[in-house]
């Protein structure tokens, strides 16, 4: 049976890839393009990428302290960084 912290943790680890992709998607625009534009974005994804990759760290930390109401607070964020990354994505994908 999934609990909450195993959603949360799906999440984080779907940011981590969107971001990923996200950073991915900008080195390409950047061979392309080299615009000061492109390059923020590339700071942008990245400052996200190790974001969440510490975010998937501290949380297994913190998920040992049961703070009250600490796992809703997280699912909620997580929930709409995907969904921000996600509409991110599908802008620069195309």
């Amino acid at each position: 049976m999934f609990t909450f912290d195993d959603l949360i943790f799906g999440l984080i680890a779907g940011n981590i890839v969107l971001t990923g992709v996200l950073v991915y998607v900008y080195l390409n625009s950047l061979k392309a393009i080299k615009s000061k534009f492109t390059i923020g974005l590339l700071f942008f994804s990245f400052a996200f990428l190790v974001e969440n990759i510490l975010d998937f760290y501290f949380y297994d930390i913190i998920l040992g302290q049961n703070i009250y109401g600490f796992t809703t607070i997280q699912l909620t964020l997580n929930s709409l960084e995907f969904a921000g990354l996600l509409a991110m994505l599908y802008i620069a994908w195309k």
